[in-house]
């Protein structure tokens, strides 16, 4: 039976809890599938398929952060090595503003590598930036709704392997944005985003040195020398630390976030749903 594994980056968890949806689904198929947690606290991406023997599918999950798929993500596609014989699923969460290149990127990459597309998903995910906000942008989302399309997208991949020549995905279908958003898209990075934004910064009144931020950064980009220190190049920004810190020690305001979030989605022209593509 062909191998299936399910790997994931999520520093708040939403792109996990997809991928938890994925596994479920697939048991419910009788198929078993290999959980990986690509942050600095699981395993590189290369070393998750060290064991693929014979064609397998890689189901793989990103954050959309500033339109594009996470930096982390690609470069762990980039360390696998060329000619794999496999398939492959991109998937993403994303905050409803817009879901920008980042199934695009993704998709192309592993295609690159030897992993041919199956199938895509979009999936909405409360916003990681709003938690603390009185209505947190796309609160409670994924949602059972979203999760029933993940259990589509499992059926239509498993229906698919089932042929003794499975019908890959035409990943031009993932150029669904318009003229105008594709333009906005191109404008935006993660590195324009945490130049304007900076890191998180501690104020050090109000820390206890206690190492929560430590082991709640997903890249290990956060050190105690003593106090909190961020390796910038490392930092995603997805601001965990400050989600986490029990001292409030980061300063933060999710009333203002939310507010930002709020114009750009509206900015944004593109179909605010979750989607499956196959």
């Amino acid at each position: 039976m062909m191998k299936h594994y399910i790997a994931y980056f999520s520093p708040a968890g939403t792109t996990r809890k997809i991928a938890e949806r994925m596994q479920q689904a697939l048991k419910d198929h009788q198929i078993k599938a290999v959980m990986a947690d690509l942050s600095v606290h699981g395993s590189p991406l290369a070393s998750v398929l060290n064991d693929a023997t014979g064609p397998f599918v890689l189901w793989l999950g990103s954050p959309v952060y500033c339109d594009h798929a996470l930096p982390p993500v690609m470069a762990q596609i980039a360390a696998l090595p060329n000619g794999l014989k496999g398939f492959s699923v991109p998937y993403v969460s994303w905050g409803g503003v817009c879901s920008g290149l980042a199934l695009q990127e993704m998709g192309h990459a592993l295609a690159a590598k030897g992993l041919a597309p199956l199938a895509a998903a979009k999936i909405i995910a409360e916003h990681s930036s709003t938690w603390d906000a009185a209505k947190p942008w796309e609160a409670g989302r994924p949602n059972e709704q979203d999760l029933t399309l993940v259990d589509t997208l499992v059926g239509q991949v498993v229906q698919c392997l089932q042929s003794d020549n499975p019908q890959t995905f035409d990943l031009a279908e993932l150029n669904y944005l318009s003229k105008a958003q594709q333009a906005d898209v191109a404008l935006k990075s993660l590195a324009k985003a945490k130049t304007a934004m900076g890191t998180p910064k501690t104020d050090e009144s109000l820390c206890v040195q206690c190492g929560e931020c430590v082991q709640a950064c997903p890249t290990g980009a956060m050190s105690l020398t003593p106090m909190p220190e961020v390796e910038a190049d490392l930092c995603i920004v997805c601001r965990q630390c400050v989600r986490v810190c029990p001292e409030q020690a980061f300063p933060h305001n999710g009333e203002e976030a939310a507010k930002r979030i709020a114009g750009m989605a509206a900015a944004s022209d593109e179909d605010k749903a979750s989607a499956i593509f196959y």
